[in-house]
């Protein structure tokens, strides 16, 4: 009698267990990916030694660009090379097999050290309808410095996410600029 309420006891905790590891999948936190979404990273401006070249500021305020490879790149950044300095100019020709920027920047009155880290920050990319969309908030430093510079916002994302058609970026919620591609 023992066995056979032991064996009835071990049936019904293994049937309990595979029951709830099949009912895992219909479960609310294992949600599909949204397809909308691009995942990025953000590159701080002073991640490689080299900066942004001079574009028109009066005609065009915010600078946009997608640079999808070593040529581009060369195109729109600068080396900066200094003594001592062990960070890459940019990133690799096979980088770019992988992955591609989004850069927005403004020429702005210097930041403070507090204030730099929030000057730009970015919200979300989203591709819908074949339209890539960079959404992100701009605020102007407060510093009071009496010199201005040329800052950027700069997300990777993958380059399999997103291959052609227009690229639109959002400043506070205000299309600031519109790459067709």
């Amino acid at each position: 009698m023992r066995k056979t309420i032991r064996g009835s006891l071990q049936l019904l905790l293994c049937g309990t267990t595979l029951a709830g590891v099949a009912g895992c999948s219909m479960m609310p936190w294992t949600e599909q990916e949204d397809p909308t979404v691009v995942p990025y990273k953000t590159i701080m401006s002073g991640s490689y030694q080299g900066f942004l070249k001079n574009w028109d500021d009066k005609r065009q305020p915010v600078f946009c660009a997608l640079i999808r490879s070593r040529a581009e790149w060369d195109e729109w950044m600068l080396p900066a090379a200094t003594m001592g300095d062990k960070r890459p100019a940019g990133p690799s020709s096979a980088h770019f097999d992988t992955k591609q920027y989004l850069v927005v920047a403004r020429v702005m009155q210097a930041p403070d050290a507090a204030e730099r880290p929030h000057v730009f920050t970015p919200l979300a990319v989203t591709l819908r309808n074949g339209t890539l969309r960079m959404n992100y908030l701009y605020r102007a430093p407060a510093s009071g410095a009496s010199y201005t510079i040329k800052d950027y916002l700069m997300l990777a994302i993958p380059k399999e996410r997103y291959t052609t058609g227009p690229v639109v970026f959002y400043e506070n919620d205000r299309k600031v600029c519109q790459l067709d591609r």
